[in-house]
């Protein structure tokens, strides 16, 4: 029976990633099985010892089954139920790390650290790779949890070590800068780059052992994770001077890395012009940039990808089209620098030579913000919608939320005078951008268009609430009021409208009609008048001044 429960183990443990549902009935019946070989072995007096230790593997086994279907709550009381056997006291470690992990992923921090702390006193000294797993969890709860200052301390107890990692150095020093403590976070930077240093200078030799391809192709996957958190980090640390000088940190950073990395030296570099760019500062980027000119080939494509960002940024868009060629000549497989082409040949209005350089970059780059919204822009202006709606769809799978891309998802469709999908995206904006009158101005509309007087009248309020000054929305208020023949509550908008344009006679003289439609024919008189005195030469003043002083002798004559 001991073969056949190992067989149903084994079995489980295989379909574990494809099938965890028929994983666990596996496991489930390893754990019956397992019962009855108990009870065999109890009513026989067998010897115990290797059933016992079949039994913890077939039920701890059962437990990470019921972790990996999603039943926490299952895999908790299986390894409560293991707790109570002393016999497993060796294994205690791993049970209490695996509920720690459980009562975190059902956010009972509580619970998670009690038993993280419990697995951590019954660990020794030498087990540091684990002890140090474990204070980067405890550290990552309090950090969830909103307790900085425990969390630094949890964190210390790993990144003081000699062989601390560098994700762990990471997270102390993202806790350092949100305390403002920039001290301890620019010595935390100068530990994680030490420690990138020592783990770039190992190396594996490859020879054709498919073991040792995957280890070298591992440790590179390592190397470029690493690089990205250093790189975080001294963007990061960069921006923790808040002296009058901005650029203190950026200095500081660059001279850190010069003292053992060029490479990296460059890319701080890099990060100052953009830095530049963001407030607005194009010379000192364009500066730094042409620094570069003359350096390797790949820097330079880099540095002429960017300047031509920056000319085009400034509207020097024949500069920019030169320094595009220029990157594109060191590397024709460069997305950014197809982007930069592409929007050169787009302001010239040649949009179909621009989107098939926008189409090149995202066969180079897939997931390219830019080349696809440009693409989607030059599909707009060809007049071809199907494929303009295409790409902002693309997009909006990427960027949800992002108002620009539900901007004109919800405008094309109402080019193609599809009213009702408009509708459905300009209010999914409306969410994302629940103040700006504009958009709801734009939804008032395309209900207006669909007859729905309540929804368009609902928008157009809420727009002009927002926004009183809007001359389109009052003027459309007040012809709503007008067409219910609410005429008084008209006048209150005609009368905001002739406020905001007061040359513009038309106001008043709708003013005037509206009194005259609730027969308060004095002060239709006085708005005429006032109107007449104003543009005594406007025909369309005097003729309604006519006509209302002759309706006026002819009702005091009868």
């Amino acid at each position: 029976m001991q073969k056949e429960i190992h067989e149903l183990m084994e079995d489980s443990a295989h379909l574990l990633e494809e099938d965890p549902f028929l994983a666990l009935d596996k496991a489930k019946e390893a754990t019956r099985k397992d019962e009855t070989l108990a009870k065999h072995c109890d009513d026989h007096s067998l010897p115990l010892q290797q059933s016992s230790d079949l039994t913890f593997a077939t039920w701890f086994h059962l437990a990470v089954v019921y972790q990996k279907n999603g039943m926490n709550q299952e895999a908790i009381e299986m390894y409560s139920f293991l707790l109570k056997q002393k016999r497993y006291e060796s294994f205690l470690v791993r049970i209490r790390v695996n509920m720690g992990s459980l009562y975190n992923a059902d956010q009972n921090y509580t619970q998670s650290i009690k038993n993280y702390r419990m697995a951590l006193d019954q660990t020794t000294r030498e087990e540091k790779p684990l002890r140090f797993r474990i204070h980067r969890a405890i550290g990552n709860i309090l950090v969830e949890t909103g307790k900085l200052q425990d969390a630094i301390l949890e964190y210390e107890a790993v990144a003081m070590n000699a062989d601390a990692d560098t994700e762990t150095c990471f997270n102390l020093l993202v806790c350092y800068a949100q305390v403002g403590n920039v001290d301890k976070a620019k010595q935390m930077f100068l530990h994680i780059l030490a420690i990138f240093k020592t783990s770039s200078q190992k190396s594996l030799q490859r020879d054709d052992s498919m073991k040792e391809i995957d280890l070298y192709e591992e440790l590179e996957r390592s190397q470029k994770d690493a690089l990205s958190l250093l790189l975080t980090a001294a963007r990061l640390v960069s921006s923790l001077h808040h002296d009058d000088d901005w650029k203190v940190g950026y200095l500081w950073i660059r001279e850190q890395f010069k003292k053992r990395n060029s490479d990296l030296a460059h890319q701080i570099e890099m990060e100052q012009a953009l830095q530049h760019l963001k407030r607005g500062e194009f010379e000192p980027a364009i500066k730094i940039l042409k620094s570069y000119e003359t350096k390797d080939v790949d820097l330079k494509a880099m540095v002429a990808t960017n300047l031509s960002f920056v000319y085009f940024l400034e509207g020097n868009h024949s500069v920019a089209d030169e320094y595009a060629d220029i990157a594109l000549a060191t590397n024709r497989f460069n997305p950014n620098a197809l982007v930069n082409k592409g929007n050169s040949l787009f302001v010239r209005e040649k949009y179909a030579e621009a989107k098939e350089l926008y189409l090149e970059a995202i066969g180079v780059d897939s997931a390219n913000f830019e080349a696809i919204y440009n693409l989607g822009l030059a599909n707009a202006r060809l007049g071809i919608v199907p494929e303009a709606l295409q790409a902002f769809d693309r997009l909006h799978s990427i960027a949800t939320n992002d108002p620009r891309v539900l901007y004109h998802v919800a405008n094309l469709h109402e080019e193609s005078e599809n009213e009702v999908a408009a509708t459905k995206w300009f209010n999914v904006l409306s969410a994302c951008l629940p103040t700006d009158p504009g958009v709801l101005h734009r939804i008032g509309n395309l209900h207006s268009l669909q007859k729905d007087d309540a929804q368009s009248f609902h928008y157009y309020s809420e727009s002009h609430r927002l926004y009183p000054s809007n001359l389109d929305v009052c003027g459309l208020l007040a012809i709503w009021f007008v067409k219910h023949k609410l005429f008084e509550r008209s006048i209150q908008f005609f009368t905001i409208a002739s406020e905001i344009q007061p040359h513009e006679f038309k106001w008043s003289l709708m003013i005037g009609s509206c009194y005259r439609k609730i027969d308060r024919m004095e002060d239709a008189f006085d708005v005429y008048e006032g109107v007449r005195q104003n543009h005594p030469e406007n025909l369309e003043c005097k003729r309604t001044w006519t006509k209302l002083n002759l309706f006026i002798l002819s009702t005091l004559l009868t």
